[in-house]
């Protein structure tokens, strides 16, 4: 068949629903009670050197970032190039504030999602927006 997908291309399409699906639900399902959970999130950040006043603004801002990244992506095209490059750069900002925990393991998973959004942006096809 002529219109078949290429493995390549399927690939790419599977990357991009479980990461897009993963993004909208990671921050959909914490809105119903979204300020209990930026407290237990909060609670962690406790004994670092991250001041109140930026560690609160950030976690209420997480949840619709996630939500907005992983639309980004599902609907694709430009939308998703920019999802991609914005999902790894929260993946980076995570980073930062797991490792002012000292909290290996969770850095090791944000690596891990880091590493499937550079695969994903670097599959996908080039376009300027």
């Amino acid at each position: 068949m002529n219109n078949s997908l290429t493995n390549g291309q399927l690939a790419a399409l599977l990357l991009r629903i479980g990461l897009g699906v993963n993004m909208l639900l990671h921050g959909a399902v914490r809105l119903p009670d979204l300020p209990l959970n930026v407290e237990k999130l909060a609670a962690g950040f406790k004994n670092t050197l991250l001041p109140e006043w930026l560690t609160y603004p950030f976690l209420y801002g997480l949840t619709f970032a996630e939500i907005l990244i992983g639309l980004a992506i599902l609907i694709g095209g430009p939308f998703g190039r920019w999802g991609y490059f914005a999902g790894g750069m929260l993946m980076t900002a995570l980073m930062f504030g797991s490792s002012l925990k000292m909290d290996w393991p969770t850095v090791a998973t944000q690596v891990v999602y880091l590493i499937a959004f550079y695969l994903a942006l670097n599959h996908t096809p080039n376009q300027r927006s």
